[in-house]
């Protein structure tokens, strides 16, 4: 693992060679999420002047559950956070998974031993406000300073180079401003004007539920994936309090969006889904249901413009047939601290190696949610079928050939 002494310390040869120190940025973080907060941290161990910028009052205490992936774990040891986060959530046993018709099993995969055997770690299912707070804390110790309470909004004008911030009236000038603001960027429509949003195709209910008040299919600590007809559903343990998280996820043929999510009642959820009498039965105790848009970018040419650089969904919004939204929030943290230390003395010339690397991942996980929407969602009946039939064969002749496609994914360093 890597020290701090080691994350501050400038490039030997420049120093052998008597060249300038590396310049102390002045960085803006705009969003405190995920890669916004881990951003912040790993800027101000390369000796860098950051503030985060958010615009809701506080930190809040909302969302469902997300998966760390050895990826990610790899990323939080960096931060010493990796064993907190591990606490603080749980290791699935299995991955199981199901014909949503009739709930027939089509096979089991174990988890909990043979990803640590093949990836180092297991993987951790966890309630993202557990992982926010735990970032938050960390945050504070390091004296980062962080504005609650209002937008920072970017201010172009024709005759700078860089772009600044407009914050309660004011303007801020910055030497870096690290945009974490999510899948509906109001910087990223305002900067990088070419990348446009795709159609909402997709649209996601979510909600949590006490495993005292389920069947033992869903209580147990595994994570149930379910095949439909145009849709599907997971299950996984959150950590938190012995809730569950159910994600339902559906094609719409056209989906208006009115608000990042929205609440809707437990009617409108069974008529949206057209759940069989099974299931309903099963989430008879659901009180509140939210439903999100499933929200895609369009592929960028470059995540970096001027001053001005991308993470996470901001960067990029996927699919999240991958479960990999965290994890590429946190690799992309990471990657970008990374760049700035390589190149000390080249801001321009660090944002624009990130901006390379990182589109090259992101293309890639792209590609493969996307395959997988369409795996998870195969509508005829005979080519569905088919489908179940070879994934059962495969889990049970083959079961490491499951995982071994997605070593590139899981497999990641840094």
């Amino acid at each position: 693992m890597r020290g701090v002494k080691e994350i501050i310390g400038t490039n030997r040869l420049e120093e052998n060679l008597g060249l300038s120190k590396p310049i102390k940025l002045r960085v803006a973080i705009i969003g405190a999420g995920v890669s916004g907060l881990c951003s912040a941290l790993f800027l101000r161990r390369l000796g860098h002047d950051v503030t985060v910028f958010e615009k809701d009052k506080s930190i809040k205490n909302e969302g469902a559950g997300i998966q760390i992936t050895s990826n990610g774990l790899h990323i939080l040891e960096k931060l010493d956070l990796c064993e907190l986060v591990v606490q603080a959530g749980l290791k699935p046993n299995n991955l199981c998974l199901y014909d949503e018709d009739g709930f027939r099993r089509i096979g089991s995969l174990e988890l909990l031993n043979g990803l640590k055997h093949r990836y180092g770690r297991s993987f951790i299912a966890l309630h993202r406000p557990l992982l926010i707070k735990i970032l938050f804390q960390k945050v504070k110790s390091e004296k980062i300073k962080v504005k609650f309470g209002s937008r920072a909004l970017p201010l172009k004008t024709r005759d700078e180079k860089n772009v600044s911030i407009s914050y309660k009236g004011e303007e801020i000038k910055k030497d870096l401003i690290v945009v974490a603001d999510g899948v509906s960027s109001g910087w990223k429509k305002t900067i990088f004007t070419e990348i446009k949003t795709r159609s909402i195709s997709q649209a996601a209910y979510r909600f949590l539920l006490n495993k005292r008040n389920l069947p033992p299919i869903f209580s147990h600590n595994n994570i149930n994936l379910f095949f439909g007809r145009g849709r599907h559903f997971v299950t996984y343990p959150t950590g938190n309090k012995d809730m569950i998280n159910f994600v339902f996820c559906k094609r719409e043929k056209s989906y208006l969006v009115n608000d990042w999510k929205e609440k809707v009642t437990k009617q409108q959820f069974f008529k949206d889904f057209e759940l069989n009498d099974c299931l309903r039965i099963c989430l008879s105790n659901v009180k509140t249901v939210y439903r999100w848009p499933i929200i895609e970018s369009g592929l960028p040419s470059a995540i970096h413009k001027k001053n001005v650089v991308l993470v996470g969904d901001a960067a990029h919004g996927m699919l999240p047939y991958l479960a990999q939204g965290a994890n590429k929030a946190l690799e992309d943290s990471w990657e970008l601290a990374k760049y700035i230390k390589t190149y000390p003395l080249d801001l321009n010339k660090s944002l624009k190696k990130y901006s390379e690397k990182r589109i090259k991942r992101i293309k890639k996980l792209d590609k493969v949610s996307r395959l997988n929407e369409k795996v998870y969602h195969l509508e005829q009946r005979v080519i569905r079928a088919v489908f179940l039939f070879f994934l059962s064969c495969m889990i049970t002749l083959a079961p490491k050939a499951f995982f071994k496609r997605f070593d590139w994914i899981y497999s990641y360093k840094g």
